[in-house]
C-alpha cells in the first residue's frame, strides 16, 4: 500500500521545506517538492499542507509500568498506553524503574516492553532503579545486557536527591565500569541513566568518579537537568567537559513558577552558552 503525503513541512530532522513524501508500507521511499504518480497507481493521499512532518521522537525516560507511589499506595500511577506515546509523535521509548522497585519489578518492565513492541512501538529498557546496589533480572548487570535484548543500560540511578540510596563515588565507579564492559560485550551503549534531584551537590559525584578513574563523563546520562538554573548551569559545565544532559519535557505551572525551565527554554539557554 502506497501513502502520499502532500505539501507537509518536512524535517529530517533538518528543515527541508514543503515536500511531498511517499511511503510504501512503513518505509519512506521518496520525498521531493512534487511527486507525480501514474494515474493507475493505487495510493492513499493525505493533505499535509500546514502540518509538520518529522521522524518519530525518542523519549529517553518513561516509566511504562507506572510511577509515583511516594505518597502511599493510592498515589501509584497507571501503566503507559500505546497512544500516550504515539499521539505525541513518540515512536521510541527508553523504559526504567524509579523510586519504587518493589511493587514495580524488572520482570514487569520487560513484559510491558515486549507488549508495547508487539503493538509497533520501539522499546528499550534500563536494568536497575533509583537505588544501589542495582537490582537485576539475571543476577548481574553484565548478564542482563548480554542476554536480554531490551536492556541497553542501567538506571535511573538517583543522585543529589533524598530519595536516592546516597551512593558513594566508589559505588558509582564500579557500576559505571561494569555497565561499560557489559555494553562492550553486548554491542550496546551500556550507559547509566542518572536521575538528578534538587540538592545543591548537583553533578559533583559524577565529576568525582571521572576525576578519580578512567571513566568518562559520557558514561553517564543525567536527566531532569532543567529543574532549576543552578542545575542547568552545572549541566552546561558537564557538557563542556565531555558529557551529555537530558531535559524533562513535562512540567506544571507550579514547577515553572518555582524555578524550573521549560525544556525549550533550557535548550535555548544551553545553546546560548556554547553547548553544541
Amino acid at each position: 500500500m502506497l501513502t502520499l503525503i502532500r505539501g507537509a513541512n518536512l524535517y529530517t530532522p533538518s528543515p527541508q521545506g514543503q515536500m511531498d513524501v511517499l511511503i510504501a508500507g512503513s518505509k519512506v521511499i521518496d520525498f521531493r517538492t512534487e511527486i507525480k504518480l501514474e494515474s493507475n497507481t493505487e495510493v492513499k493521499i493525505i493533505d499535509g499542507r500546514g502540518s509538520i512532518l518529522a521522524p518519530g521522537f525518542v523519549d529517553s525516560l518513561v516509566h511504562i509500568t507506572g510511577g509515583g507511589g511516594e505518597a502511599g499506595f493510592t498515589s501509584r500511577t497507571p501503566e503507559m498506553n500505546l497512544t500516550d506515546a504515539t499521539l505525541a509523535g513518540i515512536t521510541t521509548v527508553i523504559a526504567a524503574l524509579g523510586t519504587d522497585s518493589s511493587s514495580r519489578t524488572l520482570t514487569n518492565l520487560v513484559a510491558k516492553a515486549k507488549g508495547l513492541k508487539e503493538l509497533g512501538l520501539n522499546v528499550f529498557c534500563h536494568t536497575g532503579s533509583y537505588h544501589l546496589p542495582a537490582k537485576t533480572l539475571t543476577g548481574s548487570i553484565t548478564n542482563d545486557l548480554m542476554y536480554i535484548d531490551e536492556f541497553i543500560g542501567v538506571g535511573e540511578v538517583a543522585i543529589s536527591d533524598h530519595r536516592s540510596s546516597q551512593p558513594t563515588v566508589q559505588q558509582l565507579a564500579e557500576l559505571a565500569a561494569e555497565a561499560k564492559v557489559a555494553g562492550m560485550l553486548s554491542g550496546k551503549k551500556g550507559i547509566i541513566s542518572i536521575h538528578v534531584g534538587p540538592i545543591d551537590s548537583h553533578l559533583d559525584i559524577l565529576h568525582d568518579v571521572h576525576n578519580s578513574t578512567d571513566i568518562s563523563l559520557s558514561q553517564f546520562y543525567p536527566t531532569h537537568m532543567n529543574r532549576n538554573k543552578a542545575l542547568l548551569d552545572a549541566g552546561i559545565d558537564f557538557c563542556k567537559a565531555g558529557g551529555t544532559i537530558d531535559f524533562t519535557t513535562s512540567t506544571t505551572e507550579y514547577d515553572l513558577a518555582h524555578g524550573e525551565y521549560a525544556a525549550a527554554r533550557a535548550l535555548a539557554y544551553c545553546l546560548e552558552h556554547g553547548v553544541d
